[in-house]
């Protein structure tokens, strides 16, 4: 699995969450840190999304990967 981030304007993020719905993918909303965010306010904004995705899989929103798969990967 790949993870790409997009930045989109707010009057458009609508029509990518029904376009990524029609195309069978996931997404995740994360907010956003700004770029002068200190060290500790990044790792907090990672696990914040870190426990986002958890809550995703635990929904059945988000599949998660073998850990098998991802070692064969490296």
């Amino acid at each position: 699995m790949t993870a790409i981030t997009i930045n989109i304007p707010n009057h458009e993020v609508g029509f990518f969450k029904k376009m990524i719905a029609k195309m069978g993918w996931t997404y995740s909303e994360v907010n956003m840190v700004r770029s002068a965010a200190t060290p500790k306010e990044k790792a907090l904004a990672k696990v914040d999304h870190a426990f986002g995705q958890l809550r995703q899989m635990k929904e059945g929103k988000l599949q998660g990967v073998n850990a098998d798969d991802l070692l064969n990967e490296l």
